[in-house]
């Protein structure tokens, strides 16, 4: 019978049997492959969850390690509708009495008299705004005196033909950077313009001046009807109706009396905000304490994270013994590696701390010896923050302790080293000049024609100052100086002291600080000299000068940094109270927390240990990728030979049937095929 064949000729699944020796030379190697490529993503899973919770656990170390934390205080009021109460970390713990005789108010004007409309004409020329102390008596409409605060400057606004209307008035004056909100009101019958200070207090009171087109400035025609200052008799005016005294609260705290702008009183109590709410003569108590409850949620946190950490760890890295089996860490040198140093970490002892705990179990940690787990005795923990909030602070946080109450710890870096620091510090001084002494009879009468004029200069800027005024004592004076000084400088201001054995000096000072800070006169006349301006002395202006542990450290305010490469680098310390010169020392000290934070840091960085696991992983199964592809070549080069070898079978076996088919033809004309031979 004559080989048939499918195809060429073979009869043979040729495919099916190249697939099959195909798959017998590589299926083996394909598995293990597999199986290893399956181990390693096994391990780079559980590797994550295990930088999942050491970076949890990291952020909670931070936490506890965090100054803020230990610093926070809380405050209560015995009743909150009278008054709230709010506190800084450099609030001092204890309860303080007040009473309030009057709230803070603010000074507020209204035109006598209304207009028709919002676009009625109110002339043109130029009003000038001044925020100040005023003294006014309504009832008799006598504006005695006005002084000018301290730090500001008159503004200037302008009505011409553009803006000459109550609506113009109205948004010029809310345009210009004068400290006083304008608005209109509709009285049912008329439109009147309302004016209110943006601050609250005595030394806020606004007065008003005008220029006036008409060129009568102190009339109730044109812009002269908004006027409402004693400054100059020929400008002076009371036009505009007081509706609301500017006037400072008043109150006592423990005793003593204590007067504040605004009715949020910040700074008569060192850290502590005082909001006013009403007046009331029976004393209610403010309490101030550490927020120990801050501090132990801090902590429980630190607890619970590092057992949660521990809980992935052992899930990783367990032996099953009944079965045999272990988990896809266990074993893992890397996992032991960290789990080791975080407990020696968690178990040295903390250095330079000054407080009478330097372990954790101390404080109520305890470690269950079968999983490896902290409990947290809370009334142990209780205890030692009833003791000293600090003892913890220093125990577990990057903190530092300083021996001078004045000296408030605020923060460090990764570079601060732990050590014992001397802190000083000189606040950064003014300059002043001092005059010598006034004459005994001070009539500066601009019509007897005896004004006193000079220039002065304050830290770079100068203005001519015209002294014009009567003045019946040497305070008055005083006032009457800084008051035309401040109004003749633009951007700068000063104050003016009275000093010397007979307290008959003047003592001009700049209102800043520093090395920039300066005050000069020059150009004086011949009444100067009654001022005592013609003959002073000066004090040059200096800039603070600080040092952390015998270090030179930065300055901004009254907080000091330590210098960059040194061991104070990155400590930052606030100077209270107006503290200066030598401050004590400083006793800076790494917790628990701290430490922890650190070493996580090193182990979660690209270059430590968890990441460089991870990174090895990760090669690895690149490395299985690539062997994979080597074996799918291979595959395909068997595949391409053993089709090959079956190609040229089946040419040989078709060469054989071609030449079978030709001798059964050739023979089939002298023997019958066998297939008919009879037996």
């Amino acid at each position: 019978m004559p080989i048939t064949a499918t195809g060429i000729g073979s009869g043979l699944d040729v495919e099916s049997l190249v697939a099959q020796l195909v798959l017998a030379e590589v299926r083996p190697k394909e598995v293990r492959l597999d199986r290893t490529e399956a181990a390693y993503q096994a391990q780079i899973s559980a590797y994550g969850s295990i930088k999942g919770a050491t970076s949890s656990f990291q952020t909670a170390a931070q936490a506890a390690a965090d100054p803020a934390t230990y610093q926070a205080k809380t405050t209560s009021v015995s009743d909150y509708t009278k008054l709230s109460t709010s506190a800084t970390s450099s609030a001092v713990e204890g309860s303080y009495s007040l009473t309030v005789t009057d709230l803070a108010q603010t000074h507020s004007l209204a035109t006598a008299s209304g207009y028709a409309s919002t676009s009625s004409a109110v002339g043109t020329g130029t009003l000038t705004i001044s925020i100040g102390t005023t003294s006014y008596t309504a009832a008799t409409d006598t504006y005695n005196s006005f002084t000018q605060k301290t730090g500001t400057s008159a503004v200037e606004v302008t009505i011409d033909s553009s803006n000459n209307t109550l609506a113009g008035l109205r948004d010029a004056i809310n345009g210009s950077t004068a400290a006083v909100t304008a608005s209109i009101i509709y009285d049912g019958s008329n439109y009147q313009l309302a004016l209110a200070a943006k601050n609250s207090g005595a030394e806020n009171s606004i007065a008003i001046t005008a220029d006036d087109d008409d060129l009568d400035d102190v009339n109730t025609s044109g812009l002269s009807n908004f006027t409402f200052s004693s400054a100059d008799p020929a400008t002076a005016g009371t036009n505009l109706v007081q509706t609301a005294v500017g006037t400072d609260a008043a109150l006592t705290i423990n005793g003593l009396a204590v007067t504040s702008a605004s009715n949020v009183v910040s700074g008569a109590v060192e850290g502590l905000d005082i909001t006013l709410k009403e007046t009331f003569s029976e004393a209610e108590t403010i309490t101030v304490t550490n927020n120990t409850g801050a501090i132990k949620t801090a902590i429980q946190g630190f607890v619970d994270g590092y057992n949660e950490l521990v809980t992935v760890l052992n899930a990783q890295t367990s032996y099953n013994a009944s079965t045999g089996r272990g988990s896809t860490l266990t074993g893992d040198s890397t996992v032991r590696s960290l789990l080791n140093t975080i407990r020696s970490q968690m178990n040295d002892p903390v250095a330079n701390s000054q407080s009478d705990y330097s372990y954790a179990a101390q404080v109520g940690f305890k470690t269950n010896t079968l999983d490896g787990k902290i409990t947290l005795d809370s009334a142990k923990l209780d205890a030692a923050l009833a003791a000293d909030p600090l003892d913890i602070a220093t125990l577990f946080g990057a903190y530092g302790r300083a021996t001078n109450p004045n000296v408030e710890f605020v923060s460090s870096t990764s570079e601060s080293e732990i050590g014992q620091y001397a802190v000083s510090y000189t606040a950064p001084q003014p300059a002043s000049i001092l005059a010598s002494s006034l004459a005994n009879n001070l009539n500066f009468s601009q019509n007897a024609n005896a004004a006193a004029t000079f220039d002065i200069t304050v830290d770079g800027e100068t203005a001519s100052v015209t002294i014009n005024s009567n003045f019946a004592s040497d305070a008055e004076a005083a006032a009457g100086v800084q008051a035309a000084i401040n109004a003749a400088l633009s951007t700068k201001s000063v104050s003016v002291t009275l000093a010397g054995v007979s307290g008959d000096q003047l003592v001009v000072q700049s209102n800043t600080s520093g090395s920039s800070s300066s005050v000069v006169v020059s150009n004086l006349d011949a009444d100067a000299s009654d001022l005592g301006l013609n003959s002073v002395i000066t004090t040059t202006g200096s800039d603070a000068v600080s040092s952390i542990g015998g270090y030179d450290s930065t300055v901004s305010g009254t907080q000091l940094t330590g210098g960059l490469g040194t061991p104070t680098e990155g400590l930052k310390v606030n100077i209270l109270g107006g503290a200066t010169s030598d401050l004590g020392s400083l006793y800076f000290s790494r917790g628990i927390g701290s430490k922890i934070d650190s070493l996580l840091s090193s182990l979660l960085s690209a270059n430590g240990l968890v990441e460089a696991r991870l990174t090895g992983l990760a090669a690895s199964v690149k490395d299985v990728t690539a062997s994979r592809q080597a074996l799918s070549d291979r595959a395909d080069n068997l595949e391409a030979l053993y089709s090959n070898q079956f190609n040229n079978l089946e040419t040989l076996i078709a060469g054989i049937n071609d030449t079978g088919s030709f001798l059964n033809q050739a023979l089939s004309g002298f023997v019958a095929p066998l297939s008919f031979v009879k037996k």
